[in-house]
């Protein structure tokens, strides 16, 4: 699965918690995420956002707060779709998506789902064949 072909299979099974992705998948989808958040941020940097409050208002102009908005508002549309993402490529290696709770535990729960995603693909198994290229 390429790059951009990654970002938008993340898009298009957002609710999907049936099937596999492979690990590629996985790995671009969070290279996209990660490069989307630091773009924000970076541009809130510019703009001279501060986060700390000063006397109950948000220092920085318009532009600043219109960014910190659309940085919130990105964070908060890719919880489900990456939810998602885990809990297809938990399939992908043979584990139920329940391993997902596994990230509750404070650091070592983490962990134990970087681990996971790392695995290699379990090739066919109770979730499905071997990922199929998709139709994007």
């Amino acid at each position: 699965m390429g790059f951009l072909e990654a970002y938008k299979s993340f898009w298009k099974n957002y609710v999907n918690f049936s099937d596999r992705a492979p690990g590629s998948a996985y790995w671009y989808v969070w290279v996209w995420n990660m490069a989307i958040c630091v773009g924000l941020y970076l541009l809130a940097s510019i703009f001279d956002v501060s986060i700390m409050l000063d006397g109950g208002n948000l220092a920085g102009g318009a532009i600043a707060i219109f960014i910190v908005i659309v940085m919130w508002l990105y964070s908060a549309a890719i919880i489900l779709p990456t939810l998602s993402l885990v809990v297809r490529r938990l399939h992908d290696t043979g584990k139920s998506g329940f391993f997902i709770f596994l990230g509750l535990i404070p650091v070592v729960g983490s962990i134990i789902i970087l681990i996971f995603m790392s695995f290699e693909s379990d090739g066919p198994n109770r979730y499905g064949d071997v990922y199929e290229k998709s139709d994007i």
